[in-house]
């Protein structure tokens, strides 16, 4: 037992006492460690205060992460964002005014490290190293560039850490701002909608099959001239009809016109409409071209049989329609959802199955 000052013993009483405050000191200058740089920083606030007047100025946004490689490059023509690495192809305008949005709202709510040496701890070192772990945002326009370096998140808040600009003081904020750092997630992923209820037919022939058409039959599709009850499954056929209703992309390249399709697969309209997808498989991945025509005859004599006054005018608008979708498809590629896919690739044979 230890002893007093005076020699004797110190009581259990005591030494409880003396253990509390050696416990009381250690934690105090573990607080102080931990808080020693935040102690001196400024006051929260927004993350960005200027950023709400200038999103309409921005011209472009780029996300840069480790060795400094840009990730997502988002330039803004014409009052539209595009992506000059995905051929130009239009972004998701409401993902990107999300964004911007939730970036403009985003407050400081603690301050933590502003020591170089211990920002790789928040994931919020220069993003030229090559093991850097989180990106820098960059928004331009309007004014001198926004910088803002995105780390972790804080693991139970959920907030965002960052550095803003210069400065070498890190933040955590109230908000996740992370984005997202494949380029094709901001891509505008629509190719083209065309209701099944407006498909005649639809003609695939792939390499090595058989061809075969599906025509619209009662309310369903038969194959080759058989009707749809002749068919092991004849909600298969109406998905594959459906093909388009809508069909969205997962990414979009240049094209140069190779390698050759291995399948065709022409969907043709009650409205005039010959919708071509050329396609092949890479890697496991199914690419296609795309290509629209308009047939005037055919919408002329389905809007006559409707007693349609309005006909001129849907014609104009249909033939508007392919026009436009021939342009956004002109001279690019495009990787299709593996679901979509699935169901180009479907032989003969697989329509005529027995039911499961």
């Amino acid at each position: 037992m230890a002893a007093t000052r005076s020699g004797g013993m110190m009581n259990p009483r005591g030494l409880a006492i003396a253990a509390l405050a050696v416990l009381l000191l250690v934690m105090v200058a573990w607080w102080s460690l931990e808080r020693r740089d935040a102690v001196t920083a400024p006051s929260a606030g927004l993350m960005l205060p200027e950023l709400a007047a200038r999103t309409d100025a921005l011209e472009r946004i780029e996300l840069r992460v480790a060795g400094g490689r840009t990730a997502v490059d988002l330039v803004r023509v014409d009052g539209e964002w595009r992506m000059p690495a995905r051929t130009g192809w239009p972004a998701n305008q409401r993902r990107i005014g999300d964004a911007l949005r939730l970036l403009a709202e985003a407050r400081r709510i603690e301050a933590k490290t502003a020591d170089p040496a211990r920002w790789s701890r928040l994931g919020l070192e220069d993003v030229a190293a090559e093991d850097a772990k989180g990106a820098e945002l960059v928004l331009s326009g309007g004014g001198d560039p926004l910088r803002v370096v995105i780390g972790g998140n804080h693991p139970s808040l959920g907030g965002s850490y960052v550095r803003v600009g210069a400065d070498p003081q890190a933040w955590l904020l109230d908000a996740d701002i992370e984005p997202a750092r494949e380029p094709a997630l901001w891509l505008d992923r629509r190719l083209v909608d065309i209701p099944v209820a407006r498909v005649a037919r639809v003609r695939i022939a792939a390499t090595g099959a058989r061809p075969f058409e599906l025509v619209r039959a009662d309310d369903g599709f038969g194959l080759d001239g058989l009707p749809p009850q002749a068919l092991g499954n004849p909600d298969a056929a109406m998905a594959t009809a459906g093909f388009a209703e809508p069909l969205q992309l997962e990414d979009v390249a240049a094209d140069d016109g190779e390698p050759a399709p291995t399948l065709i697969a022409d969907i043709a309209t009650v409205d005039g409409i010959d919708l071509t997808v050329t396609a092949w498989r890479q890697d496991d991945i199914t690419w296609a071209r795309l290509s629209a025509n308009f047939d005037a005859a055919r919408a002329q004599a389905w809007l006559a049989q409707g007693g349609a006054a309005d006909a001129d005018s849907r014609l104009a608008t249909l033939r508007l329609q392919v026009e436009g979708w021939q342009e956004r498809w002109q001279g690019r590629r495009f990787r299709l959802p593996a679901q979509k896919a699935e169901l180009l690739w479907r032989t003969r044979e697989e329509y005529l199955a027995d039911r499961r």
